[in-house]
């Protein structure tokens, strides 16, 4: 009985495939992947008489995205223009200055709906708007005035520390040897028409303060010319530091210290 020929393979070869036949296998499937996607992609048919339509910009974008490609801000080729418009769509919105929009700029003025005042003298009032004036003897507010007010409502208002209405009297308004009593009531009623111009546009009269300084408060000392005497006859608007909740807040505690003194 004839002998069976020996196998003159390892073992390892007759009983597993070569190590390449798996590479081989992957390369093989790469390519088919590759062409259906090239497939996929392909745009469709052209009528008849029409010129082939080429791919989406949007997909050609999205391609070379994908594949790391960095567009040319300076390039006119419209797929780089599409990448360019789809970089600055993701991009957050610019909402302000700083952080959410909240302005970084250090506060100059008490809290209200705008973050900075015009500060008009180192102190811890804070003044804004040009000044309010008024022809002599008059506590009407002209159309001018009426114009100096309405740039003022917008910065003051919304605010909640307590705004001041300062009227002030000149020494052309009245004769000289006119009682005092009556240059004080003129500044008052400056004042107070002022404030009423502030409460008609939407200033909260909460926190409006009327105060009437008469003429013990010039802006041009010895004024002698109309121009300038007409300097002292006038309403300033100042913010002060203090919120109209604080004055609010000690009242209440002070009746109730009186309530209940234990």
């Amino acid at each position: 009985m004839a002998k069976k020929a020996a196998c003159k393979c390892k073992p390892t070869e007759c009983e597993e495939c070569p190590e390449w036949i798996f590479t081989f296998a992957d390369l093989v499937m790469l390519m088919m992947g590759f062409f259906v996607i090239l497939w996929v992609l392909q745009p469709p048919p052209a009528k008849k008489g029409e010129p082939r339509q080429a791919l989406p910009v949007e997909l050609l974008a999205a391609i070379r995205e994908a594949f790391g490609h960095v567009p040319d801000p300076n390039s006119t080729d419209p797929v780089d223009i599409e990448m360019l418009i789809q970089k600055l769509a993701q991009m957050k919105a610019h909402r302000g200055a700083g952080l959410g929009g909240e302005t970084t700029v250090p506060r100059k003025a008490p809290e209200g709906t705008d973050p900075e005042a015009e500060l008009i003298r180192p102190s811890k009032q804070v003044g804004t708007g040009g000044k309010v004036l008024f022809a002599p003897g008059d506590a009407k507010l002209s159309a001018e005035s009426m114009r100096a007010l309405d740039e003022i409502t917008p910065i003051i208002k919304g605010y909640r520390n307590i705004i001041m209405v300062k009227g002030h009297a000149s020494a052309d308004d009245y004769p000289d040897g006119t009682a005092d009593s009556l240059k004080m009531d003129l500044s008052l009623k400056r004042a107070q028409a002022a404030a009423d111009y502030l409460v008609g546009k939407g200033v909260d009269r909460e926190t409006l303060r009327v105060q009437g300084c008469s003429t013990y408060e010039p802006v041009v000392q010895r004024a002698y010319t109309g121009d300038l005497k007409s300097l002292n006859r006038r309403v300033e608007v100042e913010a002060t530091g203090t919120l109209v909740k604080e004055l609010q807040d000690s009242k209440q505690g002070k009746a109730k210290e009186t309530k209940d003194p234990g």
